[in-house]
């Protein structure tokens, strides 16, 4: 065998230096992969910071608020901030003096407002699951050019060598690509399913307390 040939032919072994081959594209998809994961690691730590009961701290509230004591209810919200049901409440408890609509309205606004937290960077997470394949395939498609503009500058001498080495060349934009946007579509269901369970629960806990709210109500004026 032709030890010129030997010297030519790509050597690299390990995932990097076969994507480097890739081209600009490869450099753009690397780009979208680092964002996507960044996104993907702090909707993770955010929801992983989210209890999914809140029945302890619910008649936690009610006793207080039976026994009057809305400022240590208000106190015990704010201790357990770190979870989104929490934080309504101390938004629903501060205006405990309001009537029953404006109560309800602040409730609402304030699930949307813990709902819409959670929804943050979602929307670029699909984003790239759309674009990531589309990107790869743009490279290939460029890559393909190439390869065929080669061709045709030899006259029709088509070195076999050649033409397989830029073909799997163009073919790593693809690969990258898919491997990118299959990562982002399995998180996003993933991620988009989670706050779909927490605006479920933060919705029946804000109905159950605004009834609850309201026969303690009747209770304390009875009283």
């Amino acid at each position: 065998m032709n030890p010129v040939i030997l010297t030519t032919m790509p050597t690299e072994t390990n995932m990097l230096a076969i994507a480097s081959r890739g081209g600009f594209l490869m450099i753009v998809l690397l780009i979208i992969s680092i964002i996507a994961i960044a996104i993907i690691i702090e909707r993770l730590l955010l929801l992983k910071k989210t209890k999914k009961s809140e029945d302890e701290l619910l008649q936690d509230i009610y006793g207080k608020l039976a026994d009057n004591k809305a400022e240590q209810a208000i106190q015990t919200c704010e201790q357990q901030d770190n979870t989104p049901f929490a934080r309504v409440l101390t938004r629903a408890l501060d205006m405990m003096g309001s009537r029953y609509e404006e109560l309800k309205e602040i409730v609402e606004f304030s699930v949307k407002k813990e709902v819409h937290k959670f929804q943050k960077n979602l929307g670029t997470l699909a984003t790239f699951a759309a674009i990531a394949p589309l990107v790869g395939f743009l490279g290939t498609v460029t890559g393909m050019v190439k390869v065929f503009m080669r061709i045709s500058e030899t006259g029709g001498g088509v070195d076999i060598t050649l033409l397989a080495s830029g073909i799997w060349e163009a073919l790593l934009t693809t690969v990258g690509g898919l491997t990118v946007g299959i990562i982002c579509i399995l998180f996003y269901n993933y991620l988009v399913g989670r706050v779909e369970e927490i605006a479920q629960d933060l919705e029946e806990n804000s109905s159950e307390f605004l009834i609850n709210i309201q026969r303690i109500n009747r209770k304390n004026s009875i009283r």
